[in-house]
């Protein structure tokens, strides 16, 4: 019998294009990740990944199983929502993945409802980065995450997970309370001569960041990054330089700041729930899901933003 996880490597191979992507995507090792394929080829008796490139790539039967392994893995995951959908009374434990902001703000209020329609549900919840969430949902360890997408840092849709965007969300200049710059929107290229709190070195917000400001014509002069927009706002408020911060996150964190819009170039975040391709129809998932939205809905429409795609879509 084919071993799952080792499919899991096999297909995290087939999709990113290698071993050493592969083991970033699963925040795997990339031995680890050779030990799992290596394994794998022992069990069906043929080279799966051809590695005498400078780069490892699928031979034609790991293609072929690569193939098998995304049918396989959906099914299982039918398997499990067609089972548990045979219990009736909604009852069990998930564990959810979740960035800070939304962990503060959009998560509590879908625990609010879910004590109400769905009370035997348990969510177990670990806060962190989409770098490190998704894997671990692709892996298995979590069956939810809930991340953000930045303008300009799009991502490469990933063929095992089914993404269900929430709601998008401007992002805003925050700037220290005597600042002379007057609302409630400004031009990036007025900002070429600030100091900027940066968001965490390396991180996608980052790269928006720099992104954005060359097409405005300049490089930010950055004096600290953190990846706690608390943090930020603390030092903005401080006078120390100015800052990014996404609309959910100001949600009464603001309150020594100024708030200004961004009007040319505009900047967003999409904030978005991840499941495993297939598990949707699970129950459990489902359920979750449900809360969410409806707990974004009321999120977005406080906020006069967009929720782009319903959860039927």
């Amino acid at each position: 019998m084919l071993d799952v996880r080792r499919l899991r490597v096999l297909l995290a191979v087939a999709e990113h294009g290698g071993i050493a992507a592969a083991a970033r995507a699963l925040t795997f090792t990339p031995p680890a990740v050779s030990q799992h394929i290596a394994a794998l080829e022992r069990q069906v008796g043929m080279l799966l990944v051809d590695r005498s490139g400078r780069t490892a790539r699928l031979t034609a039967a790991g293609h072929r199983l690569a193939g098998h392994a995304r049918q396989v893995l959906a099914g299982l995951e039918a398997a499990e929502a067609d089972l548990a959908s045979l219990g009736g009374d909604l009852r069990g434990t998930l564990s959810v993945g979740t960035i800070a902001t939304l962990g503060r703000t959009l998560l509590p209020a879908a625990l609010t409802t879910l004590r109400t329609t769905a009370p035997d549900v348990d969510l177990r919840i670990e806060e962190g980065e989409p770098e490190d969430s998704l894997p671990a949902l692709t892996r298995g360890d979590l069956d939810v995450v809930l991340a953000g997408e930045y303008g300009l840092t799009p991502q490469r849709p990933q063929a095992h997970v089914d993404r269900i965007d929430l709601f998008t969300e401007p992002l805003l200049i925050a700037v220290a309370r005597d600042h002379p710059l007057r609302g409630p929107e400004v031009d990036l290229a007025q900002l070429r001569d600030e100091r900027w709190i940066a968001p965490a070195a390396g991180s996608s917000c980052e790269t928006m960041l720099q992104r954005v400001c060359a097409l405005a014509g300049f490089e930010p002069h950055v004096v600290a990054h953190s990846g706690d927009f608390a943090v930020a706002a603390a030092l903005v408020s401080a006078g120390h330089g100015i800052t990014l911060l996404p609309a959910v996150a100001t949600l009464g964190d603001a309150t020594g700041v100024k708030l200004l819009g961004v009007h040319q170039p505009g900047m967003h975040r999409t904030l978005y729930a991840a499941v495993r391709a297939g598990s949707r129809r699970h129950p459990l998932v489902g359920c979750v899901l449900d809360a969410l939205t409806a707990s974004a809905e009321r999120l977005a429409a406080s906020r006069g933003e967009t929720c782009p795609v319903p959860l039927g879509a």
